[in-house]
């Protein structure tokens, strides 16, 4: 086993969750979400600093797509490609 210090200023969780019947964050482009994202992160030289992790089900499915956004504990339902220039200007500046 090898540990990895990994401390990141803020960490966040975008569901691609894609569930066969049914809401899902994965046919509400929560794809496209994540690359805006990463490709922030990519860009502007912030590897490192910040992660964008993409994972399974948050618990929304009806309300998605749905983020998760670390140290603060948030979650932010029905989230669009418009909100990433928020979440990125909240979050990963």
């Amino acid at each position: 086993m090898e540990l990895v210090n990994a401390k990141y200023k803020r960490h966040i969780f975008v569901c691609i969750n894609d569930r066969e019947t049914g809401d899902c964050c994965f046919k509400k482009d929560a794809e496209n979400i994540l690359k805006t994202l990463r490709d922030h992160i990519n860009q502007n030289g912030l590897m490192g600093i910040y992660n964008i992790t993409k994972t399974k089900c948050l618990g929304h499915c009806n309300e998605g797509p749905t983020i998760a956004v670390y140290p603060e504990g948030y979650i932010f339902k029905k989230v669009s490609i418009e909100d990433t220039k928020k979440i990125i200007k909240e979050f990963l500046s």
